[in-house]
């Protein structure tokens, strides 16, 4: 299920409705003007036709990843071929993906996000964006008008989802592109923004925030217990609970319930989905008790003493899909 990359990165076509304009099936790697080394992949499903306004999801990889990996991170075992993988249900359901790079810190090769933080006690999450100050807006603003140029995107349906520093990214990009972004979808990684620069959307902001409570990488509380996920530069995360509790307030949440999920696998995790009550905007956290820093349903790309266990009683993937597919932008 990896793409088939180019033999080189090139600018989509200039014309949406022109002749060398893209039809799916479709997969490719694409550059972005004006950003040296940022490239991006794209996937169209089966039966996309030019014309015909699609749904699109920004998928974010970690801090360290890179986007040939993303697919990857939500496929059960790591298989790509596996049903539950993000580019299969997009075949399946008829969505585009978009999967970009963060930026490298050379000679090294490991990617990442600016995603807010690095003032009043918070760390900057994270890395070489950070150190480089990145305007990782900026960029996913022209990456979306590239894609733009070749697709016809349903602008009431742009998404984004993301893991770690990538969900931060996700975070940030609510906060600050509200008007673009119809509903976000974090996993393993809380607002870093809520601190620094601030979270200010211009409207409220549909949210499903998935994280479990042993994450190492990112605590639920907002430390870190293993050096795996250390980045350059002194502070702390922010905590699930002020995470969450700064979206309820933005939607005009009043209260909470909670309700258990399905225990469907014997993997040493259970879920609640804790939805906020009388929102103008659905806040929704998923939390996996026992999970750790994964995709539910997905890949356990290092050991479970490093990265923690990975829930199998639900596809984060499928999960993440079923809200955006309900949350249209509201005009």
């Amino acid at each position: 299920m990896f793409p088939l990359l180019l033999a080189c990165a090139a600018p989509l076509a200039p014309d949406k409705i022109g002749p060398d304009a893209l039809t799916g099936a479709h997969d490719g790697e694409y550059s972005v003007p004006d950003w040296k080394d940022r490239e991006f992949l794209l996937h169209l499903p089966p039966g996309y036709a030019v014309g015909t306004a699609i749904p699109v999801v920004f998928a974010f990889h970690g801090g360290g990843g890179e986007k040939e990996g993303v697919d990857r991170t939500g496929c059960a075992g790591g298989d790509t071929d596996a049903d539950n993988c993000l580019l299969a249900l997009a075949d399946r359901e008829g969505f585009a993906v978009v999967m970009p790079d963060g930026v490298d810190k050379p000679g090294i090769g490991k990617r990442s996000w600016n995603a807010g933080g690095g003032e009043n006690g918070f760390r900057c999450v994270g890395g070489e964006a950070c150190d480089s100050g990145s305007d990782d807006v900026a960029y996913v603003d022209r990456l979306l008008a590239e894609v733009r140029r070749a697709v016809s995107v349903d602008d009431d349906r742009v998404y984004a989802t993301g893991i770690s520093n990538g969900a931060a990214m996700t975070h940030r990009l609510a906060c600050e592109r509200a008007d673009t972004f119809a509903a976000i979808a974090p996993v393993a990684g809380a607002n870093q923004a809520e601190a620094v620069p601030g979270c200010a959307p211009t409207r409220p902001v549909p949210v499903l925030h998935i994280h479990g409570t042993e994450d190492p990488c990112w605590g639920w509380d907002g430390d870190i217990v293993t050096a795996l996920c250390e980045n350059d530069g002194d502070g702390r995360f922010t905590d699930v609970d002020t995470s969450m509790a700064g979206w309820r307030a933005r939607n005009g949440c009043t209260g909470t319930t909670e309700e258990a999920l399905p225990d469907a696998a014997d993997d040493g995790t259970t879920a609640t989905r804790v939805s906020g009550t009388g929102c103008v905007a659905d806040t929704v956290l998923v939390r996996v008790d026992g999970g750790g820093h994964t995709w539910p349903g997905g890949w356990a790309y290092l050991g479970e003493d490093l990265i923690g266990l990975v829930a199998q009683d639900f596809s984060g993937n499928e999960e993440i899909w079923s809200f955006f597919e309900g949350h249209p932008r509201e005009r």
